[in-house]
Parts: structure tokens; sequence; C-alpha cells
């Protein structure tokens, strides 16, 4: 039976790096994920390291105490990453209207929770003026407690949302749709606000010496068009993209982006890399454009991350399942610039199991 805990991993991320640089040829796979549910890593914990999962309030509008971050970075240790992802944290964020339903994930821990997709927090000036912007300030406190446990050859990669915060949370997809027609520079002084925020937080840790990198999560669009308009795109969201890219540059660190849906028809993907130039693109779905497909179009230009696609991940039988992820690693493996790990993220509702096959499968190929 597969232990997916390793009794003495050896992370290497100088040798990732150099890997999805293109600059070395790998001598094994390397893995990579934007982040895991609670209750994935509560499983992997308790299960196979032993240990009590440390409980807290989530949210992004709360800071997770230091013994969580502990545990965080010893169970992406203990799997063989070579990074462990932290996310920012704003406490003193207003919480946004959520609903709640049934939640049916095998790991399920109470209801599931959906950011309203009407009005946001801000509707109006008289909101925006009344929002509490001077009161969200960076915490470098994640960062800070995680670079504490973390052992060598392990870096750091640093997340948060600029355009997914605004459409989830300051404004509402609906509202955002909106206010672009109706009140077009309240929109631009939502975006100008909260990019300075996001801005200021990757100023207060990307400095920070057990930082690799930048890895920016951004959903910009779905199955088959964008979210919003590309010519709006380019001028709201990508100029901010273009500088937090920069500042990952000039500290000699990485940036890398996340994002969902089907940006290769309006050219956003051209954009992120010829323009923004990311270091890596992580995010895909088979039914868009399957993560081979990507590594042969664009490979040469980015590094590949992650791509083995959610629905097969969830779904598939172990044989097909198997199958699958070892012709992606046949075929994006082979001169480098790619990282194994999920089209998404590793989400409550896989199977734990099947997350495991990814794991044991991406330490057997070559081997």
């Amino acid at each position: 039976m597969f232990d997916p805990v390793l009794p003495h991993p050896q992370p290497d991320f100088e040798a990732l790096l150099a890997v999805l640089k293109g600059t070395r040829q790998p001598e094994r796979v390397h893995f990579i994920e934007l982040s895991m549910d609670g209750e994935i890593m509560q499983a992997l914990t308790e299960r196979y390291l032993g240990e009590d999962w440390f409980e807290w309030g989530q949210g992004f509008e709360f800071t997770p105490p230091e013994p969580y971050f502990k545990q965080v970075v010893n169970l992406y240790y203990r799997l063989g990453f070579d990074h462990a992802p932290v996310w920012a944290t704003w406490p003193n964020h207003p919480r946004p209207a959520y609903r709640s339903g049934e939640n049916t994930a095998a790991l399920a821990s109470g209801q599931r929770n959906w950011t309203e997709e009407g009005s946001g927090l801000i509707t109006s000036w008289e909101d925006f003026e009344h929002f509490p912007w001077d009161d969200l300030q960076p915490d470098p406190r994640p960062v800070e407690y995680a670079t504490r446990y973390l052992p060598d050859g392990m870096m750091l990669t640093v997340n948060t949302t600029y355009f997914e915060h605004i459409f989830e949370n300051l404004l509402g997809f609906e509202g955002l749709s909106y206010l672009m027609y109706d009140e077009p520079e309240l929109v631009d002084a939502v975006f100008e606000h909260w990019g300075r925020k996001v801005l200021a937080y990757y100023e207060a840790v990307i400095g920070m010496e057990r930082v690799g990198g930048i890895f920016h999560a951004d959903d910009m669009g779905f199955k088959t068009s964008t979210l919003i308009a590309p010519d709006a795109l380019r001028r709201l969201v990508l100029p901010w993209h273009k500088r937090f890219a920069a500042l990952a540059h000039e500290h000699g660190k990485i940036f890398c982006i996340h994002s969902d849906g089907n940006l290769y028809k309006q050219g956003i993907i051209d954009d992120l890399i010829d323009d923004v130039r990311i270091d890596g693109f992580h995010a895909f779905e088979e039914i868009i454009m399957p993560v081979t497909q990507f590594n042969a179009e664009y490979g040469h230009r980015v590094a590949t991350l992650g791509g083995i696609d959610m629905d097969r991940l969830v779904r598939w039988p172990e044989p097909a399942l198997r199958q699958y992820i070892r012709a992606v690693l046949d075929k994006n493996m082979p001169g480098g610039r790619y990282a194994l790990g999920s089209g998404n993220t590793v989400a409550n509702y896989i199977p734990l199991e099947n997350y495991l096959i990814l794991l044991e499968e991406g330490r057997r190929w070559g081997s």
C-alpha cells in the first residue's frame, strides 16, 4: 500500500527553479500546488503523520496562529514538495456575504460556502468612501511563522488575489458588470486601491530570504471566454500583474500565475507571457486545453504547472487515472519546464486515494 509520507525528503527548490526555467533537465518529477483544502491536509496529517490537525477559524480575514503553519510546512515537506504555499490574510477586512449549502464532499466539514455573485461590499461611492482601506495593512506574520519551520532546500511561495477578490468580494461579479458601464470611475478607483494593497503585501514579503517567488491567483475566464472583455482585462488587470511580476524579478524571484478559464482565443495568454512576463502558468481543464497541448504550444516560452484535470482526478477509476497521469508525464517531462500537480487545487471533493495516485505516479515516473 502506497505511503505518501517520505522518511527522508530532499527538497531542492533551486533544482525546481532550474527545471521550470529550462536550464536543467529534470532528474525527478517535481510537484507543485496552488493550495490544498484544509480537510485534505487534515486527513493526510492525521492518517499518515499521526498528528492531530490544528483547528482554526478559516477565512482570508483571519491570520492563523503559528502551529498551523508548522503543520502546513511539515506536510508539504513530508509529501516531497520543494515549496510550501502561504496565502495572504487581511485582518480588519469586512466579511463578505456568503451563501451556504450542503457540502457533499467526502471529507467535508460543515457546510460549503459560496461568495454571493450579486452586489459586493462596495456598490456606490458612499460605500467606497466608508470602506476601511487604511485598516487593511499587509500581514507578514504567516510568512514569518512558516519560515521558522522550513527545512534546508525548501522555500515558500506567497499567494493572494487581485482581480478575483474584486469580482468576488469587493464589487461582486454582477456589480462589477453593471458598474463598468454605470460608474466606470468607481470601478477604476476600486481596482487602483486594491492593487495598491496587493502590491504592498508582495513588497512586504518578497525580499524575505526563504520566499522563492509569487504564485498569484486570479481567475480571469470560464469555459469559452474571459470573464470580462479582453481589452478590459488589459486595462484594469494585466498592468497590475506586470507590476507584481516586475517586483518578483527585481528580487531575483519567480512570478507564476493561476487562472481558470479560456484565455487563449482572445490572446490573454500571450499578454501574460510576453508583456506581464510570467515564469509559469497554472490551471488547466481538458475541455478547454489539455495540459499536454499547452506544453506543446507554449512550453518553450513558459513553464507548465500542474494540469491533472480535476474532473478526471475526481471521477476516473484507478486504472484509467494512472494511465492518464503517466501519459501527461511522458509528454511533458522530457526537456523540463514542467511540474506535476492538480489542474486547480487539491479540493476536499477529490477522493484522497486519487490524489495519492497522483503522488505515487509522480514518484514512479522514470525510476
